[in-house]
């Protein structure tokens, strides 16, 4: 299995929110993961600003990223990476999982 992750863009302004899809694949067939999960870090400071959270398995899975997640960490950071990450089967012998990378653009004064 492998997991794909799409969101409508790779570049956010401060505070915005959007819908990322995570897809699992096995041999380019749909295919739900038992279980599923994921979590967002701010690549930049190191924080993690989702831990691990479940998500009902399903062949395509949406998952809100929220303002809060997309807010910049440190005031004196122009952009901050932020990154999703989503497991299938975690802690298992079969658990696989993808990682998006985007970024987050300060808005002074936010």
């Amino acid at each position: 299995m492998e997991v794909f992750i799409n969101t409508p863009q790779l570049a956010f302004k401060e505070g915005s929110a959007f819908t990322a899809t995570a897809y699992f694949r096995d041999n380019d067939t749909a295919l739900a993961p038992t279980t599923a999960s994921y979590r967002v870090d701010c690549l930049t400071t190191g924080k993690v600003l989702t831990d691990w959270t479940t998500l009902t398995p399903a062949a395509s899975i949406a998952i809100s990223i929220t303002p809060t997640e997309n807010a910049i960490q440190d005031d004196s950071n122009r952009t901050e990476k932020k990154q999703i990450t989503v497991s299938a089967d975690p802690d298992t012998t079969t658990q696989v999982r993808g990682t998006v990378t985007y970024k987050v653009q300060d808005i002074r004064g936010f």
